[in-house]
Order: C-alpha cells, then structure tokens, then sequence
C-alpha cells in the first residue's frame, strides 16, 4: 500500500511540473540568453567563434526540428524525461540487489523511479526554457551516472560488465566536455566511480572498461569530424574567445574563495532554519524504549511544522531567478536528514547502541556509488562564476536517489526515523513541483507571467510563441521599419548589448560572438575584429545594421573600424528612438539614401 502511494503521489508530482513545461512551451521569449542560444543555434555551422561548443550538439537539432523554438523547448522536456528515467532505473536495479528484503513486486522500482523523475522539476527552476551548455553538462552527468550504476549491477551479479556501458560512457564524454570543457571535473569523479567498480573483477577487467571508454571517445570525435563540424575549425574559435576573456575570467582561486564563501552561507541558513529537524532526525535514531520513541516522534512532528512554517516565510519552495539563493536550503535540508539518519544508525551500530543495518553492511563499492551520488549536484557546475548550488541543483534527482538509498537501507531503524526521512523526501520533491511551476508560469527566465503573455509573436522565427502585447506589437513594428534593410535573410547585424534574441528576430546573423554583454565589451569587440581579420565576413554593399540600448562606445567604434567601417560617416539613425523600442537603430548611410523604410 506504501509503495502504490509513493508511486502515485510522486507520478503526480511528476506530472505537474512536465504538465506545465509542456503548457508553456510556446510562452514567452528572453532575447538575452535564450536569444544567445537559439541564435548561435540558427548560426551553428556558420559562426565558429563562440565561448562554448555547445551550438555544435543542438544546432543540428534546432536546424532538424525547422529552427522551431516551441518544438526545441518540447525537446529540451523530452530529454529531460528520458535522461531521469533512465537514470531511475539504473539506480533502483542496482538498489533492489542491495536490498534483499525489499517488496518482490516491481512497483518497489516503480515507486523510487516515479520520486527520481519528481525530482527532475529542478531543471525548471530558473533557467531558460531553450536548452543551453548547462543542460548538456547536468544531462550528461546523471547519464554517466546511470551508466556507473549499471556497470555497478553487472559486477554485484557476478556479470562481465556490457561492453557497451564503458562505451557509451565515452560517446557522452565528448559531448560533455565540447559544451563545456570545465565539465571534466564531475566527468573525473565519474570516471574514478567507474574504474573502481569492475576492479572487483580484476585489472583485466578495469583496462577494459578503459579501453570501451576510450574506444566511445574516439567514435563521437570520428563522427563529429565527418557529419557535424571539422574539429581543426571549431576549436580553433573556442580557443580563440577564450583567449579574448582569459584576462577578465575569475582564476580558479577566486572561483574556489566564492564556492566556499557561498556553499558556509547556505549551509548557515539551512541549519538556522532546519537545524531542529536534523536533530529530531538523529534523535528518533537513537531513542529507546516506547516513552522515548513516541517523545522523539513528537519531536520530530514539532521540527517538521516548523521548518514547512521556514519554507513558506521564506520562499523556499518558489522558483524563478530572483529565488535562486531561497530554495537551496529547502533541498539541502531534505538530504542533510537522509544523511544524518544514516551516519546515526552507522555510528550507533558501530557502538552497539542500534541494530546493525543494510547500509552498515555495503560494501566498498557501494559505498562509492553514493558518495557519487551525493558529490554530483555540489561539483557538477564548476567552473560557473556562480555559487555551485544555483546550477547543481538541476541534479537534485542525484540527493533523491541518496533519501531513497537510506530510506530502504536502515531498517530496522525504528519507524520513526525511516518515516521522517521518508516524508521528508516526499516533501522535497513536492517542493521541486512547486519550484519547478513557479520558476515557469510566475517567474519566468527574463520573461512575464503566464497570464500576461497572450500575443501572438509575428516574425517568422517567433512564430508559435505568445507574448506581452506590448512586446509582440514593438516587434512587430521595429521588424516592418527595417524589413528594406533585411531582405533577404541574414543580413549581418550587431547588437549591443545582451539582444541576441532581436538578431534572431530579425532573420540576422551575428558579426562575431553571438555573444554580448555590457560589461565585456573589449571581449565584443575583439570578437567583431577577429571576424573582420581575413576581410569583411558580409556581401559587397550590405555592412551590418546595428542596434543600440546605450550611446556607442569608443570601443565599438574602434572595433568597426577594423572592419573599414567608420560610424560617423557610414551610418545614420533609422528613426527616432522613440519608434523603435527605446533603441538607437543605425542603417548604412548609403542605403538610408536610397531606401524609404
């Protein structure tokens, strides 16, 4: 009965944060970062300056699905599906052959299954709803993940492992660190994981889940080279625009300082807030005789109301970026919980104060697969100039696999702590939902509220997609007065700053990075003259148009004027700012003459 009710609860959980990706998949458009996205997307094959090479593993798709920016976000949800239930169910095939006693039916594997996928609401939090690098590092980090656990089910059976597991841990590799190369921290940890888990068969048997690895490493190169992108072409602009910001990136010590700095406050304000509850947690661990339980029961009851009481005053279960630094503590504490109930019943075993456990009794391996599991969300992002929680949490499915690990593995624990952990799991991923569905109808990624986005966009490469009326008629109308400057398609255009989604709006094509931001403008502008370097990258007669949402710098003038282009002279205001969006849009001069917009 237990088990039909997790399994139902959690489906619907589960179902209520795909329900609402799918719902507003064709709401809203943020023309920073989504914009950034889709359009080296559009210019994926054409474009090879870029700060990731991410557009090389979604811009096939984006060009397969018709440049589509609905079906793209459909896709993104599809992935996102599949990828977790992949991983739930390498996770509890592996849990049931540690689990002797678990119910002999397969709703034990659908139940933990159904939480994992619950779990995967995270993805829904803030970002945007296009897919970007992050989605290929967190994908393919549980992923590998599923792999490991899979490898890990072939050794405790007695099995050679498959070759094609250590295979297809390679394929995704490449992928992994193409889109970001920072990516090879959690790959590393991953790879460790996965080395000691046939060494149990012999050395043989790890140099040749090395060998598969590096043969699925090799095949994903060999296939990129020959069907997507040559290698000689795409690195060498990788490199280059890394090299433009390896002056003003964060050093790794400085990258290290915020990790720390950041991840001490959050465990602060998690432990003000939740800290009696990971003390009733420890205390229904350890209690004894009727009077004690039922005192540690209530205990726990108290913590329980209070810490929902901290979740609700403090917005720890809402979504959307401005909540980024609420929620994590609402999830951190669901996993300090597991974890402190199961260090409890270790410790008090090993002292003979509790029975001793199935955790108390896991093997080397077993114990590496969960100290991955819990490692992943706290490493899975490095590299970011962000806290690690902001991003790692998309792999909070990883920490409920950990609440499912322990749940299932104290008995005989009194009943007291396993339900505490138990609900406390349920009620995190019932905080995903609720993330999950805030993050996307009432704070959208740089985008309006569900009920406010009921226009439909106009331009071509916005079609299916509803937004403010507001926006879609100054789309509109800035479209129509430069459509004599547009025709045809892909007329080069620069954009400053963050405006990405208006070149993509426009049918434009980006001069350099697609990239652009205000606060690394000497990074634009050394992009514009790296793709000026070999000559103008435009036909005879059709210089870029150029947007503005601030006065020209001397720095972009600078900048054009490596690509023969002198701003004063060669370009004139297309209307006044009032008519077009607030911007300041500039056409050639010499078309200006000549055109009547």
């Amino acid at each position: 009965m237990v088990l039909l009710v997790v399994t139902v609860v959690a489906g619907a959980l589960a179902a209520w944060w795909m329900l609402t990706a799918g719902r507003a998949a064709n709401e809203g458009f943020d023309i920073t970062d989504e914009g950034y996205y889709l359009l080296s997307y559009r210019w994926w094959d054409q474009n090879p300056l870029a700060l990731t090479g991410v557009q090389y593993v979604y811009g096939p798709v984006f060009e397969l699905l018709g440049r589509d920016i609905v079906r793209l976000r459909l896709f993104r949800l599809l992935t996102i599906v599949v990828v977790h239930l992949l991983f739930g169910y390498s996770f509890m095939r592996w849990l049931r052959g540690r689990r002797p006693g678990a119910a002999p039916t397969t709703l034990w594997e659908l139940a933990g299954t159904a939480v994992i996928l619950a779990a995967g609401g995270m993805f829904y939090a803030w970002m945007p709803q296009s897919p970007g690098y992050n989605d290929v590092v967190l994908l393919g980090a549980l992923l590998l993940v599923a792999l490991v656990l899979a490898m890990a089910t072939a050794v405790d059976r007695g099995r050679r492992v498959p070759f094609w597991l250590p295979t297809a841990a390679g394929v995704l590799i490449g992928p992994m660190v193409l889109a970001k190369w920072s990516s090879v921290v959690v790959i590393g940890l991953i790879v460790v994981a996965a080395v000691v888990v046939p060494a149990a068969q012999g050395l043989r048997a790890v140099a040749r889940s090395i060998g598969f690895a590096l043969a699925g490493l090799v095949l994903t190169t060999v296939v990129v080279q020959l069907f997507v992108v040559r290698l000689g072409e795409a690195i060498p602009g990788i490199v280059t625009v890394n090299k433009f910001i390896a002056g003003t990136s964060y050093s790794p010590a400085d990258l290290l300082r915020i990790y720390w700095t950041t991840a001490v406050d959050l465990l602060g304000r998690t432990l003000r807030d939740h800290g009696l509850l990971l003390v009733a947690a420890v205390v229904a661990v350890i209690a004894r005789g009727r009077r004690a339980q039922i005192a540690a029961g209530v205990l726990v009851l108290v913590a329980l109301i209070l810490s929902v009481r901290n979740v609700v005053v403090d917005d720890g279960a809402v979504g959307g970026s401005i909540h980024v630094y609420s929620y994590p503590a609402t999830l951190l504490a669901a996993v300090l919980v597991a974890v402190a109930v199961a260090a409890a019943v270790l410790i008090g075993g090993r002292l003979g104060v509790t029975a001793g456990s199935r955790l108390g009794r896991e093997n080397l391996r077993g114990w590496v697969v969960l100290a991955l599991l819990l490692v992943v969300p706290m490493v899975v992002s490095f590299g970011t100039n962000n806290p690690l929680f902001v991003i790692g949490l998309g792999t909070f499915a990883s920490w409920a696999a950990v609440m499912i690990a322990v749940v299932t593995g104290v008995r005989p624990a009194p009943v007291a702590a396993r339900l505490t952990v138990g609900v406390v799991a349920m009620a995190s991923v019932a905080a995903v939902a609720s993330i999950a569905y805030s993050g996307t109808f009432v704070y959208p990624y740089r985008s309006f509220e569900h009920s406010q986005l009921t226009a439909p966009a106009t331009p071509a490469p916005l079609r299916g997609l509803y937004l403010r009326p507001e926006d879609a008629r100054n789309y509109a109308e800035l479209q129509s007065r430069l459509e004599p400057y547009l025709r045809p398609a892909g007329r080069p255009i620069l954009a400053f700053d963050k405006m990405a989604g208006l070149v993509l709006m426009l049918q434009g094509r980006p001069v350099g990075e697609a990239w652009v931001a205000p606060k690394e403008r000497q990074r634009t502008a050394s992009g514009i003259e790296e793709a000026c370097r070999t000559g103008q990258p435009w036909s005879p007669g059709r210089p870029p148009v150029i947007l503005l949402n601030r006065r020209i710098s001397e720095v972009e003038i600078a900048a054009l004027h490596a690509c023969a282009l002198d701003f004063a002279a060669d370009y004139e205001l297309l209307a006044p700012p009032g008519q077009t969006m607030q911007l300041q849009v500039y056409v050639p001069r010499d078309e200006r003459a000549t055109t009547t917009p």
